[in-house]
């Protein structure tokens, strides 16, 4: 039996696949705006990616003009053509700037709504601290991505939107190159026909799918040797049902990548002095970068991608463990590991880790060589190339800066296994600046629309960190738009 000939069990003017924050926007929206709306969400409970986000972009709101400047010497916040020219230039001009456009023109909005529904930004400044490109549009919640989340949720629900949980999406249902509806399954695996006038994709993309992260990133041989820190369900639904409509691939590819320890979250301290610019090698016993690069957790997970099995082990001794416990991180990792915090848990959980296998300590290098199962006569010489450098305050190698040199010369000796971490695809299904899905010829397919990371357009190969929360302002924004032009088309 076709699709077009299954019963209809239910209909909506618009079907939104997702509950993310870009689903959830987009839903809004078109119930905003008068149409009947149902959201489709896989899992037993909304949220998506978006509970794990902490801040968001926003160009000229009302948060920066309450402001005036931020609390930096010679700091401002950027303006919208700021905003524009960062984007293009960063992605070396393969941004699309119709979705270009979109963020910017859109974020500050994002703001206000929060605000109307009770949220307080707390501060309005960059990521890391020590970052010196980022541009000032990290608007910082209370209750961070989770919090906000919650209220959108409300907001949501007060608007009319059913939302059908555990209830993933399986096919589009397409009449005469149209969209007309979703074939689901419901909790107890009946299959259910949906119809609509207009079916928006919010599923997130499909970072959590490793298949498809070597099929179309960057990084084929090292993508089922990562470790997911984020435990999302992003496995490319939407991008399945983008393809089967016709929707064109040439976009694909854009991952979030960050470095963490393997089976750990980023908020561990054992995580996060690995993620410190301390000494790192791969799996050759070798250096391979300037650890500064840690500063960027998107340019410091392209690095790690590029090793053998996309592993590396951050190689630390006892001091610089007291020196992070007692003076705190010497680079942030937004609110996971605040700048200069403190990582009091560091002692006790490198111990379960070395007890577990999952780190390894030694009183000398040669041992913890052998532990982890490198070359010991190369470990030794790495580590006492480094040791020079940090004396004489130079790295003829790779340049790294005096105020990261420090050391590994105080026994005991620690390894943390570190992996580049996919966090979330954002560079899918290709759309046009009213997030419609468009075929290789760039012809919007009808009644078909993607959303937040599910689409393309804002990036090149790489997340761009030098704008703060833009995968979070992304969500927003393009769901917004996208459930008004789904409104605008549908009442003419």
């Amino acid at each position: 039996m076709s699709d077009t000939s299954l019963p209809i069990d239910a209909e909506y003017d618009v079907v939104v696949i997702g509950s993310g924050a870009s689903g959830k926007s987009a839903a809004l929206a078109a119930a905003q705006g008068g149409l009947t709306v149902a959201i489709l969400e896989k899992l037993p409970e909304t949220g998506g990616t978006s509970v794990y986000a902490e801040g968001t972009a926003a160009f000229e709101s009302s948060e920066q003009k309450a402001r005036g400047v931020p609390d930096a010497p010679g700091a401002h916040f950027p303006t919208k053509e700021e905003g524009f020219r960062r984007y293009t230039d960063y992605s070396h001009h393969r941004a699309n700037p119709d979705v270009v456009r979109v963020q910017v023109e859109n974020t500050a909005e994002t703001i206000d709504l929060y605000t109307s529904l009770g949220i307080t930004y707390t501060d309005v400044s960059i990521y890391a601290y020590d970052q010196p490109y980022e541009l000032y549009t990290f608007h910082r919640p209370e209750g961070l991505g989770a919090r906000c989340q919650e209220v959108l949720l409300t907001a949501v629900e007060d608007a009319g939107v059913e939302i059908f949980t555990s209830t993933p999406a399986k096919r589009l249902v397409i009449e005469d190159g149209a969209i007309t509806g979703v074939v689901a399954e419901d909790s107890d695996g009946k299959t259910l026909r949906i119809a609509a006038k207009a079916v928006v994709l919010a599923s997130g993309g499909f970072g959590n799918n490793a298949d498809l992260v070597a099929k179309y990133s960057w990084f084929p041989r090292t993508a089922h040797a990562m470790y997911q820190c984020v435990p999302t369900a992003n496995t490319g639904d939407g991008l399945a049902m983008a393809l089967q409509a016709g929707a064109d691939t040439e976009a694909l590819g854009t991952v979030m990548i960050a470095a963490c320890a393997r089976e750990k979250m980023l908020t561990s301290h054992s995580s996060g002095a690995g993620s410190q610019p301390v000494l790192w090698v791969n799996k050759t016993a070798r250096r391979f970068a300037s650890e500064e690069v840690a500063m960027s957790f998107a340019d410091s997970g392209n690095t790690m991608a590029k090793q053998p099995d996309a592993t590396v082990y951050a190689i630390i001794d006892q001091a610089t463990v007291t020196h992070l416990m007692v003076e705190g991180s010497d680079i942030g990792l937004g609110d996971f590991i605040p700048f200069h915090a403190k990582l009091d848990h560091l002692q006790a959980e490198l111990d379960e880790d070395v007890a577990i296998g999952r780190a390894w300590k030694a009183d000398t290098i040669d041992d913890l060589a052998r532990e982890v199962g490198l070359d010991p006569e190369v470990l030794t010489a790495t580590v006492e190339e480094y040791n020079t450098a940090c004396d004489k305050g130079e790295d003829p190698l790779f340049f790294k800066p005096a105020r990261f040199l420090r050391p590994v010369s105080t026994a005991p000796f620690y390894a943390i296994n570190m992996a580049a971490s996919v966090l979330v695809s954002c560079g899918g299904i290709r759309v046009n600046g009213n997030l419609q899905v468009v075929d290789r010829d760039y012809t919007p397919i009808p009644g078909l629309y993607a959303v937040g990371m599910e689409a393309s357009g804002l990036f090149g190969d790489t997340y761009n960190l030098d704008v703060p929360g833009t995968a979070n302002g992304f969500s927003h924004a393009s769901g917004r738009v996208a459930g008004r032009h789904v409104v605008a088309t549908l009442k003419g």
